[in-house]
């Protein structure tokens, strides 16, 4: 379906690219004319920022990985659509109406895209399951669900249904249409070679799911993207759980089960403070009928950066809530940092011995499990709980080779007051003073070694990053002349220094006092090396009669690499820019940025 370029244009014009982007991500203004984070995009996880926002241009470009375009580009790649569909998306946030199409059935049946066939064989296939528990034959499955407490709303809610035949879905597929290739192409049938009673090659297709219980996988636009099964009773060579194939729809490692109902909860709730995540999708109908609306599934597989940024859409603090027993533990701290990473406050569950959400609910009921989520650990308190149960205490080795572990955990700690704490409470488990906690924990930060890394590192730095350093170091210091320039109008380009300038902003903007000693804290051993280098720098020009007018200097140093940085930027896009009137656009903006640079 083709749509003419006015309507194109409102489209884009009513979805300004840096308010969608802002969707995903964390975006701040530096320089004149780009917003900056860290690439959000599927695939790219990075700690400096690369990821860039170009507002009156309205387009996009990760110097990291390469990708780059406009809002609908942007828009295909983040939620794995085509073009149609992202254009749909956009419309709806835009309350946009798609043009209306006059064309007749066969020409727009004609232009229908391969994904939108695939769509509509998927949810075929869920209709076909749902129907299914209806049938005689499909008795068993209907006492599992009462079994499990599931009712039939839920059953509905969630459009559970069962596979009770190996060829009949491949039979009511046809009929309606779709081919063999097709089937294949979507995951929901397999192909087996065979020979025949002659003896000759040959092959057939089946439902990959036949004889389970069937759980559709939704995407957060509401389609049926894949389907789970479960076998009602435990059979040789016939695993437990099973989803259908990856496929150009369905990215495992991409998708959280349950996160069409999340989204919908939100629209209802407004704002979320919290999400709750388990392992499988019992787990998630089960507590969603207990009233825990809120919850997903990152069913089984290992925590991934683009499940946390799904996650962070909807909640700052993802609380995990994964079976009790040890492979369960284990594989929930794997996947931890991952999302505290990507800036989520994570909370993890202790649950009971052997039993999983879905256990806690049927024998303790939903009060019970509401307050294993108010009693959640945040992740350093769970490593440190988790390490403890591996060693035993009344043993004097073992409780050295624990004291080292859990120091090792510690360590990691950005907080002053949170690792004072936590040293405390390692000593009353283990009955070693404070103090002595303490030298080892600064031993292992090498906290001596610091002032010579400094000097190094000093000697080591370009003109730019000393500019940097002593424009910071006024900054830090509260120089008056510091006062008088928006730090956000420049590029800062070492991430220790641009953390510098957004935790000085914040300051002034809440009108919280600055005393460089209280904001070292916020920062880890290896990032103090630079920050100690930014105080530094002020030591040999403070006093003098030209402190002020070298400052400038530094700032208009700054300044010009910054407009140098931008106007590199827009000739590499303006290469790979194709369409006329975006150059047009491109050019007038270097114009601008060369006059700029020229004074």
């Amino acid at each position: 379906m083709a749509f003419d370029e006015k309507f194109i244009d409102e489209l884009k014009q009513k979805n300004n690219i840096v308010d969608v982007v802002g969707k995903y991500c964390v975006l701040k203004r530096r320089g004149s004319v780009n917003h900056w984070a860290c690439c959000p995009l599927p695939g790219h996880s990075e700690k400096t920022p690369s990821f860039t926002v170009n507002e009156p241009g309205q387009f996009f470009k990760c110097f990291g990985c390469g990708k780059g375009g406009d809002v609908i580009t942007f828009v295909m790649i983040m939620e794995n659509l085509d073009y149609l569909g992202a254009v749909r998306l956009l419309a709806e946030w835009a309350g946009l109406a798609l043009p209306d199409d006059d064309r007749d059935y066969k020409e727009i049946a004609k232009e229908r895209t391969d994904r939108d066939r695939l769509l509509s064989l998927l949810k075929e296939t869920a209709l076909y399951y749902v129907r299914n528990l209806t049938k005689p034959q499909a008795k068993p499955f209907v006492e599992y669900l009462e079994r499990r407490g599931f009712d039939r709303k839920t059953a509905t809610a969630f459009g559970i249904g069962a596979s009770l035949d190996r060829f009949e879905l491949v039979d009511h597929l046809k009929a309606k249409g779709y081919t063999y290739e097709e089937m294949l192409k979507c995951g929901v049938c397999k192909k087996k070679e065979r020979k025949d009673e002659n003896g000759k090659d040959t092959s057939y297709i089946y439902d990959d799911q036949w004889g389970r219980l069937i759980v559709p996988i939704i995407n957060n636009l509401g389609n049926v993207i894949a389907f789970g099964g479960r076998v009602l009773e435990a059979k040789p060579n016939f695993a437990k759980y099973k989803n259908t194939q990856e496929t150009q729809l369905f990215v495992k490692n991409r998708t959280l089960y349950n996160i069409n109902n999340l989204k919908k909860f939100k629209q209802i709730q407004g704002n979320l403070s919290e999400v709750i995540m388990v392992e499988g999708y019992m787990d998630t109908i089960s507590l969603y009928q207990a009233g825990f609306k809120n919850v997903v599934a990152s069913m089984g597989t290992s925590l991934t950066v683009e499940q946390a940024r799904m996650v962070k859409r909807y909640a700052d603090t993802v609380i995990v809530s994964y079976d009790g027993d040890g492979a369960g533990q284990s594989a929930t701290i794997r996947g931890l940092e991952i999302f505290q990473k990507e800036g989520l406050n994570v909370k993890v569950v202790t649950l009971p011995s052997g039993l999983d959400p879905d256990d806690v609910i049927k024998k303790y009921g939903a009060e019970s499990y509401q307050k294993l989520l108010d009693d959640a650990m945040p992740l350093v308190d769970f490593k440190i709980f988790n390490l403890k149960a591996k060693y035993n205490l009344k043993d004097t080795q073992s409780k050295r080779k624990y004291i080292a572990e859990a120091i090792k955990v510690i360590a990691d700690v950005n907080l002053e007051s949170e690792r004072e704490d936590l040293l405390r409470k390692l000593g009353k488990d283990t009955d070693t003073t404070f103090e002595s906690l303490q030298r080892d924990l600064n031993k292992l930060q090498g906290k001596e070694e610091a002032k010579p890394q400094v000097l190094e590192q000093t000697q080591a730095t370009d003109g730019l990053k000393n500019a940097e350093r002593f424009v910071l170091c006024a900054m830090l210091f509260n120089k008056a002349y510091s006062k008088t320039f928006n730090p956000y109008t420049v590029n800062f380009t070492d991430p220790v220094h641009i953390r510098i300038c957004d935790v000085v902003e914040e300051y002034r903007e809440s009108g919280k006092e600055i005393f460089p000693s209280t904001i070292a804290k916020l920062f880890s051993q290896e990032e103090l090396v630079e920050y100690n280098a930014v105080l530094a720098s002020g030591d040999n020009v403070f006093g003098l009669k030209s402190e002020e007018r070298f400052f400038k200097d530094c700032l208009t140093k700054i300044k010009r690499e910054s407009l140098a940085s931008d106007l590199k930027e827009l000739k590499i896009i303006f290469a790979q820019e194709t369409d006329t009137e975006k150059r047009k656009e491109i050019v007038k903006m270097i114009a601008d940025l060369t006059a700029k640079l020229s004074k």
